[in-house]
């Protein structure tokens, strides 16, 4: 069972280890800047720093120690430890040759279900469950026009800098969109009650079994449900696949297995 806190919503935690938290990585300073701390935060402790840190870069555990596992939004994202979600990750991946449960682990997913992931080969991914689409900038990147002066500048390949993308940019991210194309997350609020630690607002029929473009796509069909069994379900109703976005519209380069 997953344990809400009463935490005041701004408080830190309070350390659980003799590890000396350090600096935050400059690229995480300025995010922070722009989005806020995260909230309700749960402290790391010095286990899951100690087995976190052979995975994971750095700069996100620099962010860890100091925040430990809180939200963003008022839980539209919610960071968690790896563990918690590994079972998702071993329901989609099976023989992929570049995702395996070995060097993959979910650092935070949405309240509807967008995990977002990191990769020790492939670096931050994320898998929306509901549309069974998989993203990753480095093995998909999303094809832009740019202008000349940037159209040859290389992606970055430190850890480090990959890794501030493991946070979110602005409070529009992770939204859910209706069959109308409007957001979703303040109404599900407003008429299913906020989230807790935890819990996700999931589609009842799910959208993988209806369509994706199905009019079920409302706030009417939507519930407040634990998070891991409802991802369990939606992680077995057909394969993910890797996506690109071009020009606004997603087209998909394979299925992953």
């Amino acid at each position: 069972m997953i344990i809400a806190l009463a935490e005041s919503p701004w408080q830190l935690p309070a350390a659980r280890g003799s590890w000396k938290v350090e600096a935050l990585d400059k690229n995480f300073l300025e995010r922070i800047d722009r989005i806020g701390q995260p909230q309700r935060c749960e402290a790391l402790t010095s286990e899951q720093d100690m087995r976190l840190s052979r995975h994971l870069p750095e700069a996100f555990m620099m962010f860890l120690r100091k925040y430990g596992f809180g939200d963003y939004f008022g839980r539209k994202l919610q960071y968690c430890d790896p563990d918690l979600l590994s079972p998702i990750l071993e329901l989609l991946f099976k023989r992929d040759p570049d995702f395996g449960i070995e060097d993959c682990f979910v650092v935070a997913y949405s309240a509807f279900g967008r995990l977002v992931c990191w990769s020790e080969r492939h670096d931050h991914f994320e898998i929306d469950l509901i549309d069974q689409r998989l993203t990753s900038s480095e093995l998909a990147p999303t094809q832009f026009v740019l202008p000349p002066h940037l159209a040859n500048r290389p992606r970055s390949t430190d850890p480090n800098i990959l890794a501030r993308s493991l946070l979110p940019y602005e409070s529009k991210d992770y939204e859910e969109f209706d069959s109308s194309d409007q957001p979703m997350f303040e109404r599900c609020q407003n008429l299913h009650g906020k989230l807790e630690r935890g819990e996700c607002y999931g589609y009842f029929p799910a959208i993988a079994s209806v369509g994706q473009l199905s009019p079920a796509r409302k706030i009417e069909n939507i519930k407040r449900v634990q998070a891991l069994e409802h991802f369990s379900i939606l992680a077995q109703l057909g394969a993910v696949r890797l996506m690109r976005l071009e020009r606004g519209q997603y087209s998909q380069v394979r299925l992953i297995s």
